[in-house]
């Protein structure tokens, strides 16, 4: 019998890294390090370069928390609710502003992929 290639555990790590690493770790960082495309964003969002260095300090925590073992819940649990605000919020902004349908609807298709992860992660964890 073949074996699924795509199984909870593999959708749900992948998933998960993702989410930690493109979005927690290097997201992150960019936003600590203040990049001209984070510069550009604050002007048009309107909001202070200092939120932004807070910013990326969370989505670091977060993608520590997110690979965390199972032990770590209530850590997770905060990392979950802290990635959907950001996302949320993100498209909201862009969605404020006037941004293009992409810089709307990208933050969205992120909760997307975190949810995926968020209701996997009993299932196999």
């Amino acid at each position: 019998m073949r074996e699924k290639i795509f199984n909870k555990k593999t959708v749900y790590y992948a998933s998960t890294f993702f989410i930690a690493i493109l979005v927690g770790l290097v997201g992150g960082v960019v936003d600590i390090l203040q990049t001209q495309g984070v510069v550009e964003a604050s002007k048009i969002l309107g909001y202070p370069l200092y939120f932004f260095v807070l910013l990326g300090v969370f989505k670091i925590l977060g993608a520590i928390a997110l690979v965390l073992p199972k032990s770590f819940k209530k850590a997770k649990e905060w990392a979950y609710a802290g990635f959907t605000f950001d996302f949320v919020f993100a498209s909201f902004s862009h969605f404020s502003v006037g941004d293009p349908i992409a810089k709307v609807i990208t933050p969205l298709v992120m909760l997307g992929i975190l949810a995926v992860s968020y209701f996997l992660k009993d299932k196999v964890e």
